[in-house]
């Protein structure tokens, strides 16, 4: 496999298959430039540019991970889902939403932002994750959301500047 970058945000990865080349161009994944199931509502979006955004990337792909977790009407082992959606850093909150649905919208003031454990896993990844019982005392177990960025280091970087943690929460 050789993976290329061709511009700033165009991936190249040829991959030999039974005599065949595949060639995946990666800018944005295809539902997102297809449907835009990624983008943030245009209702947000005006809050967002008063609150002055610092970072945000629209169409991000990623992985929603939950590790022993339990609550009201739910218990996952282990569970693994991808998503398209955005991630979103302003002056005033960290903001992130999957297939349309709020997933994390945490104000940049509050004390419960160093309960947030970032990580850098592999390049171009960010881990986003938490013990859900500091956010909802009727749940337990880790929360991790991985994104899949070029601006990864930005965003981590960032987040630990505004008092999130490093490294991923104990289990």
């Amino acid at each position: 496999m050789v993976v290329q970058t061709m511009q700033s945000r165009i991936v190249c990865v040829d991959v030999r298959y039974k005599n065949s080349w595949l060639i995946v161009i990666m800018l944005k994944t295809l539902l997102h430039r297809i449907f835009k199931p990624g983008t943030v509502p245009k209702s947000l979006r005006h809050t967002l540019e008063q609150e002055g955004i610092v970072l945000l990337e629209e169409g991000i792909r990623g992985w929603f991970v939950t590790n022993k977790v339990s609550g009201p009407g739910m218990r996952y082992r282990f569970r693994k889902e991808g998503f398209i959606g955005f991630l979103g850093i302003t002056k005033v909150r960290l903001i992130c939403y999957t297939f349309g649905k709020r997933q994390i919208n945490i104000s940049l003031n509050d004390p419960k932002l160093a309960h947030l454990y970032i990580a850098l896993p592999a390049e171009h990844t960010l881990s986003v994750a938490f013990e859900s019982a500091e956010f909802s005392p009727k749940m337990k177990g880790v929360i991790e959301f991985r994104f899949m960025t070029e601006k990864a280091a930005h965003y981590h970087t960032s987040l630990l500047k505004a008092g999130a943690r490093q490294g991923l929460p104990p289990e």
